[in-house]
C-alpha cells in the first residue's frame, strides 16, 4: 500500500502573527522542525511526504485552511498514487517510534478527538451550528475531531466534493464568521459537515494528536513548576505533539523552542 503524509506549509509575504502574545513573529516559525520530523517517520514507515507550498486560490476565496481540504483534487492532479492520505499540520512532531497509524483505520475517515478546551470546542460547536446549520449543537463535544490530524482515503472524495459544493455557497458568510466567532476557521464546520453528511468517524487514542501541552504540564514553564525541566513525561503521554496557539512562557520559551528542542532530542540525540 502507498500511504502519503500532506502538510499544507504555504508561506506568504510578511506572514506575521496578528497577537505579540504569541512567541514569533513569523507564523510559520519553527515549522522545519516538525517537516524533518515527519520526513524522518515517513522514511521509517515506508510512506511518501507531500508538501502542499503554494496557494490553490486568494485568501479572499478561500482560506488557506480550507484549501488544504483539496487533497484528493491535489495529489490527482499531480498524478500522486496512494492508498490512505495524512493530512497533518506543520506545527506537529511525531515520535520516531510512533506506531504506523495507516494500519489502525479499517479504511474510514479517521482522527484524533480534539483533547484540549472543551469550553473553546463547545462555544465552537454551538457558534457555527446556530449560524450554518440552525440548530444548537450539530455534534457533541466527545465526537469533534481535530482538523490537524485527519486520515482519508479515495473513497471520502464524494464527502470533499459535497463539501467544497457548501463552501461556494456560503463562502462569504464562511470567511466573516472566522473574526466574528474566532474559534477557527475550518474545524467546527468540517465537524458539522461530516455529521450532517453522514460520514462515518473512527477516532484514534489521543496520543496521537497530544495539544494544550502547556496546561497538560507537559512543557516546563519556570519556578512555579513542581515537575523538572526534562521532556520525559511528554513523551510517556503521546506520539504526535500539536504546537498550535502556544504561548511564549516567562522563561522565553515559544513554540520554536520547544519544537527545535524537541526534533533534536528525538532525532539528533
Amino acid at each position: 500500500m502507498k500511504n502519503i503524509v500532506f502538510i499544507p506549509y504555504i508561506k506568504r509575504e510578511n506572514d506575521i502573527t496578528k497577537s505579540s502574545s504569541i512567541g514569533h513573529a513569523n507564523r510559520h516559525s519553527g515549522y522545519e522542525y516538525g517537516i524533518k520530523s515527519w520526513k524522518n517517520w515517513c522514511d521509517k514507515n515506508h510512506c511518501e511526504l507531500y508538501i502542499m507550498s503554494d496557494l490553490l486560490l486568494p485568501e479572499s476565496e478561500m482560506l488557506i485552511t480550507w484549501q488544504r481540504w483539496q487533497v484528493l483534487n491535489i495529489l490527482e492532479h499531480n498524478e500522486v498514487d496512494y492508498d490512505q492520505v495524512l493530512v497533518v499540520d506543520a506545527d506537529s512532531i511525531v515520535h520516531p517510534d510512533c506506531p504506523n497509524f495507516f494500519e489502525m483505520t479499517d479504511n474510514k475517515f479517521t482522527s484524533v478527538l480534539t483533547d484540549g478546551d472543551y469550553e473553546w470546542v463547545n462555544r465552537a460547536i454551538n457558534g457555527y451550528s446556530k449560524l450554518f446549520f440552525n440548530k444548537e449543537f450539530c455534534i457533541p463535544s466527545f465526537e469533534f475531531f481535530m482538523t490537524g490530524f485527519v486520515i482519508i482515503n479515495k473513497t471520502h472524495k464524494k464527502f470533499f466534493d459535497e463539501v467544497f459544493k457548501w463552501y461556494d455557497k456560503n463562502k462569504k458568510e464562511i470567511i466573516q464568521s472566522y473574526d466574528v466567532l474566532l474559534t477557527g476557521s475550518d474545524i467546527a464546520l468540517m465537524n458539522c459537515l461530516r455529521k450532517e453528511l453522514g460520514v462515518e468517524l473512527n477516532l484514534l487514542p489521543r496520543e496521537y494528536g497530544l495539544m494544550d501541552l502547556t496546561r497538560k504540564h507537559l512543557l516546563y514553564l519556570g519556578e512555579q513548576c513542581w515537575w523538572k525541566d526534562d521532556l520525559t513525561n511528554l513523551y510517556n503521554s503521546g506520539w504526535v505533539y500539536q504546537f498550535n496557539a502556544m504561548v511564549k512562557n516567562q522563561l522565553g520559551r515559544d513554540r520554536t523552542y520547544w519544537m527545535k528542542r524537541i526534533y533534536e532530542e528525538l532525532y539528533e540525540q
